[in-house]
Order: C-alpha cells, then sequence, then structure tokens
C-alpha cells in the first residue's frame, strides 16, 4: 500500500529519479564494456554517468536543505 508521499514514509518502489538515474550509470557503464573505449562513445558513456552522479549529489543537497528532513 502507498503512503500518498508522506515525509519520512517508505513505499516498495524507488522514486522515478533514482531508476532514471539508475539506468543512466548502467547504460554508462555498459558501453564502456561494450564499446571500443575510444571516440564519441566513450564522452557519451561518462557523461551518462556524471550527470547521473552530479544530479544524484543535488537530490540529496536539496533533501537535506528541507525543512523537516
Amino acid at each position: 500500500m502507498p503512503n500518498g508521499g508522506a515525509a519520512g514514509g517508505s513505499s516498495a518502489a524507488p522514486p522515478w529519479q533514482f531508476l532514471l538515474r539508475a539506468v543512466a550509470v548502467i547504460t554508462g557503464l555498459t558501453m564502456l564494456l561494450v564499446v571500443d573505449v575510444r571516440g564519441a562513445a566513450f564522452y557519451v558513456a561518462w557523461t551518462l554517468i556524471g550527470l547521473a552522479l552530479v544530479s544524484e549529489g543535488a537530490a540529496t543537497l536539496v533533501h537535506r536543505r528541507r525543512p523537516g528532513a
């Protein structure tokens, strides 16, 4: 049963933002493993990983600055 977004509660499914970041990191790592690590694919892979990590850091900072968090 979902909690309706109540603060401090937990739900069975992770937030969609987390899933989006997880897909970006997994895609980037897979590209680094599968694709020849040269050229544009190299930069796309690291950009996906970097953006996911930076956005997670920003989301964590915003969450910690919220009142009542």
